[in-house]
């Protein structure tokens, strides 16, 4: 399975382990699927962001250094993002200890749903047949 595959699907299965998770727990309303839905979508959009950055890189089109800004500034802004939303949002993923869990599991789910499908979805020109080392 190629690495992209791999991605996805370690995506799909945090997802899905974290709705069966979320299934579980009590006193989760619409408000707390709404702020986990919203962690998905912030995920999936830090993953498509890191997904570019890291295609610019093997495509020869942009450095190291700026490639490692552009991830390690998009976890940086997903992290700053859920925060914010907990702390202005209180529901019973802030407070509790296992929602702050759950939370963390959908938004990293939706990061590698997000750099799984841009790496799918648009494909270095010349990637397809070539070997990759590790």
């Amino acid at each position: 399975m190629k690495r992209a595959g791999r991605t996805f699907l370690v995506g799909a299965v945090l997802l899905i382990v974290g709705f069966a998770w979320a299934l579980t727990m009590n006193g989760l309303g619409t408000l707390e699927w709404a702020l986990l839905l919203t962690g998905i979508a912030l995920g999936v959009l830090a993953g498509t962001i890191q997904g570019w950055a890291v295609a610019r890189k093997r495509r020869g089109t942009t450095g190291s250094g700026k490639m490692l800004l552009w991830v390690s500034g998009t976890i940086v802004s997903l992290i700053v993002v859920k925060v914010a939303i907990n702390i202005l949002i209180p529901s019973n993923l802030a407070t509790e200890e296992s929602g702050l869990y759950l939370s963390i599991v959908f938004a990293v789910g939706g990061l590698f749903l997000g750099r799984g499908a841009y790496s799918r979805l648009a494909p270095i020109p010349g990637e397809r047949g070539r070997k990759r080392s590790s």
